[in-house]
């Protein structure tokens, strides 16, 4: 089963097939490439995108593991008994998230706790850029943009004051960026960073992104922000 396949799966949210594959030998911790090169999320973190807790449970049975501070708070809560379950009887009120199901619009969207990983490879980060829930199509819609790959030429408190500008995909250097939405990993380019000030542990940078809602033919046009963030540093 290629790569692509398996992701199907995990975004139709095929649980048995799944945990068919995991129990057949499939590697729980092996990267499952959507066609973008060197992209390196695991199934558990796919499931991640798209808030699907019983898929996430699924992949922990059989021993995923990941840095990533959300799925590992989840995580955290399966080691302390509790199930997929539980988090469906903590469901909110459909009726307390602003509804921007014909109205959609990235300039809408709020960020909270946003974070910035140092990855392995000196001076390249990841961050994590959580987007306050909103409703879409009659759902409580809870996903987050993931933006991998962020080579800086020095490392991060050098680069205070500076502007870096970014190629888009497939060009070298690029930033691999994505937002689950309507069923779909939505490539998110990112041209420029810059890193206005660090204070208490916290980035401040104004980020400025262009969402490619049509590659997925969402239903969405495409749009470009320009969005200022505060980034826990880990």
């Amino acid at each position: 089963m290629t790569d692509q396949e398996i992701l199907n799966l995990i975004v139709s949210r095929n649980y048995e097939e799944v945990e068919n594959l995991l129990k057949n030998g499939f590697d729980v911790n092996k990267p499952v490439d959507n066609g973008t090169l060197e992209f390196n999320t695991t199934g558990i973190e796919w499931s991640s995108y798209g808030n699907d807790i019983k898929m996430m449970e699924i992949f922990w049975k059989y021993g995923a593991k990941t840095e990533n501070e959300f799925v590992n708070e989840i995580i955290a809560e399966f080691e302390n008994g509790k199930t997929y379950l539980d988090f469906e009887k903590d469901e909110e009120n459909i009726e307390d998230f602003t509804d921007l199901t014909h109205f959609f619009s990235v300039t809408k969207l709020d960020f909270y706790d946003c974070s910035i990983v140092k990855d392995e490879e000196d001076n390249q980060y990841t961050m994590f850029l959580p987007i306050s829930k909103f409703v879409l199509d009659n759902k409580i819609v809870d996903t987050s943009i993931r933006l991998d790959f962020i080579a800086l030429p020095e490392n991060l408190e050098s680069c205070i004051g500076k502007t870096l500008n970014f190629p888009i995909n497939p060009a070298e250097g690029y930033i691999d960026g994505s937002v689950y939405i309507r069923n779909a990993h939505n490539p998110v380019d990112v041209t420029e960073i810059k890193f206005l000030n660090i204070e208490n542990d916290k980035l401040t940078a104004e980020i400025t992104m262009t969402f490619d809602f049509e590659f997925e033919a969402t239903g969405f046009k495409n749009e470009k922000i320009v969005k200022k963030v505060i980034l826990e540093i880990s």
